[in-house]
């Protein structure tokens, strides 16, 4: 009796085992797939019954600084962090500059020339200073913009300049006026066109990098059996 029962549960052990490999094996080939094609092809864009095609981005930086230090000396003092968003003129670094000729130290700041979020803080208490060193990264939020890679036939559907509607994951509720900022067409690795879009971020909470837009704009130009592709 006992034989037969270990013969049946080692049975159902190989069963189960045999039944999950293939699902496993299928799961990874599926997430092999879907990150190739978000990294070499067009997002897949959707047609809802108004009329518009809604396709998804990232957000972006409309421009980035890096802050380097403007001479030698020690650090002394560090008023941000990582991820902070300051003012411009607003003091970052407190440090000891010295002078090469005279060999005396003399109290300096560095301010940041400009609102926007810090990144990539490279700097603490105690650090030595060159002109050639980079304190932090300044990402400069005033306007984001958001790369939209679609089909070359659903990025006939708008013109540089035409307003778009966007939503913010992160930012639920909130919708944005966004504008067609540049439109480019791609023929490698496969055809695809890029759509920039801007939008102003004036308004707290402020939209930051790395948020994910949803973008969505009329098809009036664009022929339905295209537009749900």
């Amino acid at each position: 009796m006992g034989l037969i029962f270990l013969s049946f549960f080692a049975s159902s052990i190989l069963f189960g085992a045999a039944l999950r490999y293939p699902l496993r094996a299928q799961y990874q080939h599926q997430n092999a797939s879907i990150a190739l094609s978000t990294a070499f092809g067009p997002a897949k864009s959707h047609r809802s019954n108004n009329g518009l095609v809604t396709t998804k981005g990232t957000v972006e930086a409309i421009r980035t600084l890096p802050l380097m230090a403007p001479g030698h000396g020690w650090v002394r003092e560090v008023f941000f962090a990582d991820g902070d968003y300051v003012r411009g003129r607003q003091i970052l670094l407190k440090f000891l500059e010295s002078d090469s000729r005279s060999g005396k130290f003399s109290r300096n700041y560095l301010l940041a020339p400009r609102s926007g979020f810090l990144v990539k803080r490279n700097v603490e208490v105690g650090y030595r200073l060159r002109p050639s060193t980079c304190v932090a990264t300044l990402q400069d939020v005033s306007q984001v913009q958001v790369p939209l890679a679609v089909s070359p036939q659903v990025g006939r559907s708008v013109r540089v300049c035409d307003p778009v509607l966007v939503r913010v994951a992160e930012m639920p509720g909130r919708t944005f006026t966004g504008v067609v900022e540049r439109i480019e067409k791609q023929k490698l690795p496969r055809p695809k066109t890029v759509v920039l879009i801007t939008v102003r971020n004036a308004v707290a909470p402020l939209i930051r990098p790395l948020m994910h837009a949803h973008v969505s704009w009329n098809t009036r130009q664009l022929p339905s059996s295209v537009a749900q592709r």
